[in-house]
């Protein structure tokens, strides 16, 4: 799958051709979504080449593909994929799904730096900025490691740390 519009920051560009096709494999997809069948979690879709290339990619809207043109990962997919580079994930069911779960949390973790990047064109104030800069340097620091440095920091508590942040962000702003 690819992005659908450009984004100004690369941090959060999705770029396919460094990925194990992750969006196509990690993730389900149904019918009712935009996708022209329904796939589980954990297969591949019956159109990932071998080179973790789309096979149907100019034809996905006219085959009923909506949804893979929708789709972004915001980067998330060649991160998990360098990450697991060197490991043998094809063949070894516990690894595949300690990829499959580390792509998950950096979609979350892509999404708030997405979010957090929003809220710089709101007025929050410096203690609210600097608090921000914060959180993105954190979560860059985790989504951007090299190897499993993510093992050192509790990645969860980053990200509800980040959501609470931004909670309090939206809720003042609503006043």
């Amino acid at each position: 799958m690819t992005q659908s519009a450009p984004i100004p920051h690369p941090e959060l560009e999705a770029d396919c051709t460094r990925c194990f096709g992750l969006c196509c494999i990690a993730l389900s997809f149904a019918r009712p979504d935009g996708f022209g069948h329904d796939k589980p979690a954990g297969l591949p879709c019956h159109f990932l080449a071998g080179d973790y290339s789309c096979s149907i990619h100019p034809r996905r809207e006219d085959l009923g593909y909506e949804g893979c043109i929708d789709f972004t990962c915001l980067g998330a997919g060649q991160r998990a994929s360098q990450q697991f580079a060197a490991s043998k994930w094809r063949g070894d069911s516990a690894i595949a799904r300690q990829l499959f779960a580390r792509f998950a949390q950096l979609m979350k973790m892509q999404e708030i730096r997405r979010a957090l990047v929003e809220v710089e064109e709101m007025n929050v104030g410096e203690e609210q900025e600097a608090e921000r800069v914060m959180l993105l340097e954190m979560l860059a620091q985790l989504a951007d490691g090299e190897g499993n440095g993510w093992d050192d920091v509790n990645a969860d508590d980053v990200l509800a740390n980040a959501q609470t942040w931004l909670r309090a962000i939206i809720a003042r702003a609503k006043r």
